[in-house]
């Protein structure tokens, strides 16, 4: 995941209804869909669906890992990266004191006498004895408990005195009731762990752990833990969240990221082997979204995990480079690039080595004596084309074909659709190729074919994250739109994941579009993870031969009349000229909506304010007729961004704008303006401009179609798409079963007929599971205003039925 497609968050996404582009027909549209049961096109692979989990959006502590201490050994401090709170955190985070009875204590976090090297904080309570004093942590953001449940407590304490004192342990509400307690009798002059277990009496939502005791002297606390005994398989995850996983029936489960592989920085980077062995001697880290992670999930974790939902594990792999999206850009110098190559093949040895070599024989250690039987790995995460990549992930490639000729390597095309590292894939023979693209829905339903024109004799293709930008009903249709082209093309692309894959309500980084969102208490599944789980659990292994003919869906005409102007985005700008249709436009009477608009003394007209989000001032004159051009000449005088061409401007809730250097100087993008507010990308093409360089820029605007120039170069040719009725037709060949997927992206419903050919026998009922809502419906913890429903119908050679608008449906049959 890169910070480039994240900085999209800026702005909300509320989806542009195709029916204010789709004119009203005269006749009701219609989809007839001829398959051939018995003319399978494409192998279908039985990984094609998978899961892509990182740690973004607190997705592991605070969140699958089911650990309920939050900075369980002292470890915060404060960090970079997108978290509201990174900046804050220290090494007492989320505890405080708890003084009783006249006692007194004295919180302090060192280092002198560590737990182990690579756990080097830990607590030393200074106690006056007085009365009875200690700590409580308050979990991540309160700890639910539920009544009768027993959790497992654990910590390493160690005395300076010789006092016969028991540590007591509770469980209380955030009111200070006790729901459970124990105690440690006494604690040792040296570190040990204690354990015991305790059940509340009644169940909570913000509870929280707390540590007293009473005499005077020092107190050394570290890795204080509280686990609830029920996880999921009994392997310490958090069962309803690990649980819609497996209700996914991933093929696959790629880890641990992301960019949090590459890590700010290489000593940032991501290294397994800090991850596995006793969780008290895992060296943790923090990541680039601004928080700390434990590694209490680690390696051994995630592929006991991937045992657990029956899922390949597919672990990311670093190659000597570190993200290309921050500074500064390091890479690992040639001469030691040896050590991070046998790190990769030392990984394998761990996931399916023998017990009695040094890395199968941890993993034994840790109680699995049986291999993983590890088969892919992923070298890299959207690297950036540069010459130091290109030169180090050969030699990973070949010293793992070399010890490891089986395990299939799965490399990386590049950031973007462009996929500007698939030469270097092709070169170096890899099995497959991992492309990443976060794009507004509109791409994917006008990219349903763009691999049916790949080179077959070039790798694979694992789409190993996308996502529409939006949880919205429609952006979960338009990704099915999508994936009925990828199982069509099933012979080249054999691996897909959507991402992110989890953000927690309140401590979230990416939120533009996560699969599942959660609490400490529940999860809410979007409208998306009901379309990655209509197609996971529909692929069948074979895709079949069929034809589909749309009739009485129109093209939409949109005309985008309206008035035009300037506008900025945290960015200064200054305009020489404008014109509408060849007239100049003069720039001392325009509207100002917002921003620090004024006219300069050589004529010109600027913008001055940097810190403005949409600054926009609009001309007073309007776009009409069969064609318009709109030009402008200006340039940017500093800031982040670049130029806003206002056009089709209305009123004040609805315009639309060309974005000339947005999202950080990285993309250009046509967008729609919605409620003074949200913005709908139609469109987008990589791209920056300079500060303090003139730019000629033209909008020219026909019904149906918008072209945006840079001195004369054609940067977008947009033109609204007629919203087809998209399908995929499948065959599992060992069970019988077919499945007709079908993906209505229009606002009104469609009549489909679907006609079967090639078999011998049908079953006498077929089953229709429905995805359907209003295209910005959402579900959130209040209400689930998207889910399947499934009805049954006849079974027939002809069945016809109706496509609700913004709608996929699966129907199911068994055919022989």
């Amino acid at each position: 995941m890169s910070r480039l497609t994240a900085s999209i968050n800026r702005v909300l996404y509320l989806p542009l209804l195709l029916v204010l582009l789709t004119p009203a027909t005269s006749r009701s549209a219609e989809v007839k869909v001829n398959v051939r049961v018995d003319r399978p096109t494409a192998e279908i692979s039985p990984v094609l669906y998978g899961l892509f989990f990182e740690d973004i959006n607190y997705a592991a502590d605070g969140g699958l890992y089911a650990e309920l201490v939050q900075n369980r050994s002292f470890e915060y401090y404060s960090v970079g990266g997108w978290a509201a709170n990174s900046e804050r955190l220290h090494p007492l985070y989320a505890w405080k004191k708890v003084e009783r009875d006249g006692g007194e204590v004295q919180l302090k976090v060192e280092s002198e006498t560590p737990l182990n090297d690579n756990n080097t904080k830990f607590l030393t309570l200074t106690l006056d004895g007085s009365g009875a004093a200690g700590i409580e942590n308050s979990g991540f953001g309160g700890i639910v408990l539920e009544e009768g449940a027993k959790y497992d407590f654990s910590v390493y304490a160690k005395r300076t005195d010789d006092q016969e004192v028991p540590l007591k342990v509770e469980l209380q509400t955030s009111e200070g009731d006790v729901l459970a307690s124990g105690q440690v009798p006494r604690t040792s002059g040296e570190w040990e762990k204690y354990e015991l277990t305790l059940s509340p009496n009644a169940s909570a939502d913000e509870a929280k752990l707390v540590l007293t005791t009473t005499g005077g002297g020092k107190l050394m606390l570290d890795m204080v833990s509280l686990i609830p005994q029920d996880t999921f398989k009994g392997h310490g995850m958090r069962k309803d969240l690990a649980q819609a996983l497996a209700d996914l029936k991933p093929g696959f489960l790629r880890f641990p990221g992301g960019c949090i592989a590459h890590g700010h920085g290489l000593e940032n980077a991501y290294r397994w082997k800090d991850s596995v062995g006793d969780v008290a001697e895992r060296k943790p880290n923090w990541n680039l979204w601004g928080y700390h992670q434990t590694y209490g999930l680690g390696y051994f974790e995630y592929m006991q995990l991937c045992e657990d939902i029956g899922a390949e594990p597919l672990p990311v792999i670093p190659v000597g480079v570190c993200c290309g999206f921050r500074d500064p850009f390091e890479v690992v110098p040639m001469e030691q690039l040896h050590v991070w190559i046998d790190d990769a093949l030392d990984l394998i040895e761990f996931a399916n080595g023998p017990v009695d070599s040094k890395w199968g024989g941890l993993r034994a250690k840790m109680g699995h004596p049986e291999p993983f039987n590890l088969k892919y790995v992923c070298l890299g995460n959207e690297e950036h084309d540069t010459p130091e990549c290109r030169e180090r992930f050969p030699y990973f490639v070949e010293a793992i074909r070399e010890r490891y000729p089986d395990i299939k390597i799965i490399g990386t095309s590049g950031l973007g659709p462009e996929i500007p590292l698939y030469d270097l894939m092709t070169t170096t023979n890899v099995y497959s190729s991992d492309e990443h693209y976060y794009m507004p829905p509109e791409w994917y339903l006008s990219n349903v074919h763009r691999f049916d024109n790949f080179d077959r004799s070039k790798p694979k293709v694992f789409v190993g994250e996308y996502a529409s930008e939006g949880n919205t009903q429609y952006n979960a249709v338009a990704e099915a739109a999508y994936l009925t082209g990828v199982e069509r093309n099933a012979d080249i692309v054999d691996m897909t994941c959507y991402a992110p894959l989890f953000a927690k309500y309140g401590s979230t980084q990416w939120t533009k579009a996560d699969l599942i969102w959660f609490d400490n208490k529940s999860l809410v599944k979007t409208p998306n993870y009901y379309v990655q789980q209509f197609f996971s659990t529909s692929k069948g292994d074979a895709y079949l031969e069929n034809t589909v003919e749309m009739t009485g869906r129109a093209l939409p005409q949109e005309n985008y009349a309206g008035q035009v102007g300037i506008g900025t985005w945290r960015t200064g700008i200054e305009v020489e000229s404008a014109s509408l249709n060849g007239q100049p436009l003069k720039l001392d009477d325009w509207k100002v909506l917002a921003g620090d608009f004024r006219n300069t003394e050589d004529g010109n007209y600027a913008q001055l304010d940097r810190n403005r989000e949409a600054a926009v001032s609009v001309a007073p004159d309007s776009a009409e007729g069969e064609k318009t051009v709109y030009e402008v000449r200006a340039r940017k005088t500093g800031g982040n961004e670049g130029f806003l061409l206002v056009f089709g401007y209305g009123n004040e809730d609805s315009y639309y704008w060309w974005n000339v250097g947005g999202w950080g100087n990285t993309q250009h993008g046509i967008e729609r303006r919605v409620d003074g507010a949200s913005t709908n990308r139609l469109v987008s093409a990589r791209g920056r401009i300079e500060t303090d360089r003139w730019y000629d820029l033209r909008v020219v605007l026909e019904p149906g179609r918008i072209r945006c120039y840079i001195d004369d170069k054609l940067v977008h040719d947009y033109r609204p798409l007629a919203p087809e009725v998209r399908v995929s037709p499948t065959l599992d060949q060992s069970t019988g079963e077919l499945f007709v997927k079908l993906v209505n992206p229009g606002t009104t419903a469609v009549k489909a007929t679907v006609e079967l050919e090639g078999y011998s026998a049908l079953g006498s009922d077929a089953t229709l599971t429905t995805l359907a809502g209003p295209a910005e419906a959402t579900n959130s913890r209040t209400k689930e205003m998207v889910k399947p429903e499934q009805r049954t119908i006849p079974a027939d050679s002809t069945m016809t039925f109706e496509l609700p608008p913004t709608s996929v449906e699966v129907l199911r049959l068994k055919v022989k």
